[in-house]
């Protein structure tokens, strides 16, 4: 009987069983052909004629949980930047420091340097003006009051080609495209080398507004242009560099009322940098008798007399990832090439980052990229290719420090939330995506981590061509992402 009994007992918990496992496998079917759903309509209704990469992935198991088109390639815009990064970190070392060294040659009497001055640049983006006043400062110190000789700017580290191939003729202006040298600064502490900021304020109605050079014009020239009119009228005002020139114009009518205010990139970082440090110099009471700039290498021979150095790799991250510093990428690239091969190219960089995603057994056949930035229309991945990028990362000792830099949903932090400061507020997707964001003309492109409603952690990449004003259209993607997974 008790037999009887515990065979009964038996087959009750397997039915049971087996009608529990029934529907939770039910309800996986029913969540996924929702989420496919949802995202296939979205895309139909709103990306129609757009080129779409959408794939999904367990971020713990590598399973795929959805694909759309995951692997067909497209633009990644500044996702590229996730592959720069990874590769850096394991490059160059999340403590790795630019330096830049201020250097003397020949001899010191009676208060003049009869000699040549120099500085040594490495690509440090965060070399800015007090840094140079240092630099005067510790020359000073030196008892040097007339500089008989030459102010030379050696930015050897890297090649001359200062611009990346992408770089079309009418982004040259702008921040985002700025030209890479080994010697450089910032204006600020968003790091933004090779640019300086220019303020417009409004004046006398009819009188041409005021300006202001930040932190210094150097070896720039304004050209203003520009009229201030009644507080109403249409703002027309423009900031920009001519073309392959050191004239910055400004033009158009701003209103007494208003402001404008632009990054405006140097035509030669070295130079610009060069002709700062002079002023600097005069500043603190050292004479320069030449009023001409050199660039040349340093000579072994020189005196060695101060040293910059940045903030390690693993600070410099925040405000590059978060804020999508296009310099600081190329620069890295560059200083890959330099430490890795011996040459600071970005052609040489790019075959230590191609060399990386192989290390880590990406293959690189899905990977088209002539920039570490992602500014090049030439640029090319899917949406498979960076999560597979994305899953392999994790595995790095360093992934702590990669994961912390990117932009968090809707965080107002700005050295936080970083570019999706403002995006994702659904409370569904606030603090529970960590992303990469990417914008070019007609492309938009998020990847990164979410977290799902169901509590789970998932790798996603949506990315978008041929489409103007799609920015929406992925948060709305992504949050339907976190509302079925």
């Amino acid at each position: 009987m008790r037999k009887r009994l515990a065979s009964l007992l038996m087959a009750w918990v397997l039915f049971v069983s087996m009608f529990g496992m029934g529907q939770l496998a039910q309800a996986e079917v029913t969540t996924e052909d929702a989420l496919s759903e949802s995202i296939s309509t979205i895309v139909q209704e709103k990306l129609s004629g757009a080129n779409v990469s959408i794939a999904i992935m367990d971020r713990m198991t590598g399973e795929v949980v959805y694909d759309y088109n995951g692997d067909t390639p497209i633009k990644p815009a500044s996702n590229m930047k996730l592959i720069t990064t990874a590769a850096a970190l394991d490059v160059l070392g999340e403590d790795y420091r630019f330096k830049t060294s201020l250097y003397t040659s020949g001899k010191l009497s009676n208060g003049v340097l009869k000699g040549d001055v120099y500085l040594q640049g490495q690509g440090d983006p965060t070399l800015m003006e007090e840094d140079l006043r240092q630099f005067a400062q510790a020359l000073k110190a030196k008892g040097i009051q007339t500089i008989d000789g030459r102010i030379v700017g050696d930015d050897k580290w890297f090649d001359d080609d200062l611009l990346t191939p992408g770089i079309w003729a009418n982004d040259e202006s702008y921040y985002y495209a700025a030209p890479i040298s080994a010697l450089t600064t910032s204006p600020n502490a968003d790091y933004d080398s090779g640019t300086i900021i220019i303020d417009v304020n409004g004046s006398a109605i009819g009188n041409a507004p005021t300006v202001k050079a930040t932190p210094h014009l150097g070896d720039l020239e304004i050209v203003n242009q520009a009229q201030t009119v009644a507080a109403g009228q249409s703002n027309t005002i423009t900031i920009e560099r001519s073309y392959r020139t050191n004239e910055i114009v400004i033009s158009g009518n701003l209103p007494i009322d208003k402001t404008k205010r632009e990054w405006v990139t140097m035509q030669h970082p070295t130079t610009h940098t060069l002709t700062m440090f002079q002023a600097i110099l005069e500043q603190e009471g050292i004479e320069y008798k030449k009023h001409k700039f050199f660039r040349a290498a340093t000579p072994k021979s020189a005196n060695l007399i101060s040293v910059k150095e940045s903030m390690p790799l693993n600070e410099l991250l925040i405000p590059y990832m978060k804020l999508s510093n296009n310099g600081i990428a190329d620069i890295l690239v560059k200083t890959m090439g330099k430490v890795k091969g011996n040459h600071g190219s970005t052609k040489a960089g790019l075959k230590v980052m191609e060399q990386y995603g192989k290390s880590i057994n990406l293959d690189m056949t899905d990977w088209k990229f002539e920039d570490g930035s992602g500014m090049s229309h030439a640029n090319s991945v899917s949406g498979f290719a960076i999560n597979d990028l994305l899953l392999k990362v994790q595995q790095e000792d360093w992934f702590d420090i990669y994961f912390k830099s990117l932009p968090v949903a809707a965080h107002p932090d700005r050295m936080v939330g970083g570019t999706l400061r403002n995006r994702l507020k659904d409370p569904l997707t606030s603090g529970n995506v960590y992303a990469k964001t990417g914008s070019l003309t007609g492309v938009s492109t998020l990847s990164g981590y979410i977290e799902g409603s169901n509590g789970e952690q998932y790798i996603f990449s949506v990315l978008v061509q041929d489409k103007s004003g799609a920015v929406s259209v992925i948060d709305e993607i992504v949050t339907v992402m976190a509302r079925n997974l």
